[in-house]
């Protein structure tokens, strides 16, 4: 392999590490899923746009993300791909701006309803990504708060008669992402707690994170249970309210179990148990998601795509996430007692 094409795969490597491709499918997931509960027309082109927006908003934020991180990721993670080298700083911004533009274009065909919604969604990436990141519960807040954007705007693309059902899937989503970044955070505290960033586990301990994002779960678990008991039948395809409810009775055993857990642990949590938590619920939420649109679209084309996407995810965490997460097993931790500035 000559230097330049071991340079490109390089290049091509850090930026699907950069795209998480274990995160990747699930926010489309959620727009397709509320394309399809208020009793739209299902136009196929509001479809592909419920799934590609938010798909392309998701990438632009991990690009953002990543370069507003660079100095804390520079602390705790040096194996990333813009600490390391592999990626430059200036390269992840124009690969930010220019999904953010793509973003833009799609959904100024969406009417004004959808980009209201994709203008928040934006601004809660800056936002979380310039800063709430680092001030505890109200950065997991907004980021829970993007999932649930990714809902509403799927159903504003091809908005019908019953908008009002879609609430309690929202407020769902927005529980279930909250208590997912929550638990994200546990497996970064040496890192954030170095760099300055005072999140929940680091101002609070992981035992409040923990219960914290035990009872969002709970409120998840409630709120979808609304949700599927309130749907008006003119939205919801009968074959797939029963694997909705049996899904939901699933989760109700596996979620917290994932957080007992947790919890088992009195003293410090190992960054590995908490990786793996996290790799769970990614996985469950995709069953969450799936099952929304099953119930708008039917089982089957709502099973065949959940699977699928379960399959991809699973495999590329098998593969990716914790070389991405915690680095080469080999690799010593850099924690510098520096406070990152954002620029």
């Amino acid at each position: 392999m000559t230097k330049t094409s071991r340079y490109g795969r390089n290049a091509l490597v850090a930026h699907v590490q950069t795209w998480r491709p274990y995160t990747l499918w699930y926010v489309g997931l959620l727009g397709l899923a509320g394309a399809g509960l208020t009793g739209g027309e299902h136009q196929w082109w509001a479809l592909l746009a419920a799934w590609a927006t938010p798909t392309i908003g998701w990438i632009g934020g991990h690009y953002l993300g990543d370069w507003f991180d660079r100095r804390l990721d520079a602390i705790g993670k040096p194996h990333r791909p813009i600490p390391s080298g592999r990626l430059r700083p200036e390269t992840a911004l124009g690969c930010g701006i220019a999904c953010f533009v793509a973003v833009g274009a799609l959904t100024v065909l969406g009417g004004w309803p959808a980009t209201l919604v994709a203008l928040l969604a934006a601004a809660g990436i800056v936002a979380y990504s310039r800063g709430l990141k680092a001030r505890g519960l109200a950065g997991n807040l907004i980021r829970g708060l993007l999932g649930a954007l990714a809902l509403l705007y799927g159903a504003l693309l091809d908005p019908g008669p019953y908008l009002w059902a879609l609430l309690p899937f929202v407020v769902a989503i927005w529980a279930h992402d909250t208590a997912s970044n929550l638990v994200g955070t546990l497996r970064d505290v040496d890192g954030d707690r170095a760099g300055g960033y005072q999140t929940m586990p680091v101002r609070h301990g992981y035992r409040t994170a923990i219960w914290t994002a035990t009872g969002c779960y709970g409120l998840t678990l409630v709120a979808a249970l609304v949700g599927g008991a309130t749907a008006p039948a003119e939205v919801i395809r009968p074959e797939g309210r029963a694997p909705y409810f049996w899904l939901l009775a699933l989760l109700a055993v596996a979620g917290p179990a994932i957080f007992v857990s947790l919890l088992a642990h009195r003293g410090d949590l190992p960054v590995r148990t908490a990786l793996r938590a996290h790799e769970l619920l990614v996985l469950e939420r995709i069953g969450l998601a799936g099952a929304m649109v099953a119930l708008g679209f039917g089982l089957a084309p709502a099973g065949l795509l959940t699977v699928a996407i379960l399959l991809v995810t699973g495999w590329s965490q098998a593969r990716m996430r914790a070389g991405y997460e915690l680095g080469p097993a080999s690799h010593p931790a850099i924690t510098l007692p520096h406070l990152p500035e954002h620029s």
